[in-house]
């Protein structure tokens, strides 16, 4: 379903109560805006329910402490390539 919707003085935007109502929005809920190529916008509504399952779904099994680790030392390698002044 497409709407054309205008953005006021401010920038701000409505989205039509109808979109509001299938989606679940109310005034509690956030979004994720990204902007794309070519003057596209990207709006997603940011559910942590649904992130939470699919982490807890994604992540069943495995040890997080592992992954943890291989983030943080992939983090601290692209700090030092950055930054060598930031590490003795």
């Amino acid at each position: 379903m497409a709407e054309v919707v205008a953005s006021d003085r401010s920038g701000r935007i409505v989205i039509p109560k109808s979109l509001r109502l299938e989606m679940g929005i109310n005034e509690k809920t956030k979004f994720i805006l990204t902007k794309r190529g070519h003057g596209q916008l990207l709006l997603l509504k940011l559910d942590v329910e649904e992130i939470a399952r699919r982490l807890e779904e994604e992540l069943a099994g495995r040890d997080v402490d592992v992954i943890v680790q291989t983030i943080r030392k992939e983090i601290d390698e692209k700090i030092r390539a950055k930054c060598p002044d930031l590490h003795a």
